[in-house]
């Protein structure tokens, strides 16, 4: 029943990409070892990534991360985990730096990834003071964020509604 809420609630949102790009079938759940990193993941983030296998504009330049991009799964040029991982590079020799990119990410899950105009991204606070709320984050320092709603679906709601700051809500156009 949950899974059928989920493809509605999907419904409800493809038409904030226009000529988007979706597929709700076949989908796969969440891994252990990605569940293992991130156990505070609010279930109804989680629904909603096991509800599609791909969700992104028709440029493909601003997309959700799936269950099976988060598994490792799903081909493509980025990884879900890729601007962690361009962090870690650029801090290569600083055991600091690294330790606060690792610190960061394990905090925040990237929900969202944009190459439309830079590199950005919209990430969910899965820590103990920052669960659920969504933050927004871009190059060259992805892990300077600042926050845009206080839940997924607040977050959802205002994407649909078309009232997330212009800068965000550009994104998805």
């Amino acid at each position: 029943m949950v899974f059928y809420f989920f493809v509605s609630m999907l419904q409800d949102y493809l038409h904030l990409f226009p000529n988007h790009n979706a597929k709700t079938v076949p989908t796969v759940r969440l891994s252990e070892q990605f569940l293992s990193r991130y156990p505070k993941l609010p279930r109804e983030y989680a629904d909603f990534v096991e509800s599609f296998s791909l969700l992104s504009n028709k440029s493909d330049t601003t997309w959700f991360n799936s269950a099976g991009d988060f598994n490792g799964k799903e081909e493509g040029g980025f990884r879900w985990d890729e601007f962690e991982q361009q962090s870690l590079v650029a801090f290569d020799g600083d055991t600091v730096g690294q330790e606060q990119v690792r610190d960061f990410w394990n905090q925040h899950i990237p929900i969202v990834l944009s190459v439309k105009n830079g590199y950005s991204h919209f990430s969910m606070g899965v820590g103990d003071r920052n669960l659920g709320k969504i933050y927004f984050g871009e190059e060259p320092d992805y892990e300077e964020v600042e926050w845009v709603a206080d839940s997924f679906l607040v977050f959802m709601e205002a994407l649909k509604a078309g009232q997330l700051a212009e800068k965000y809500q550009y994104l998805f156009a």
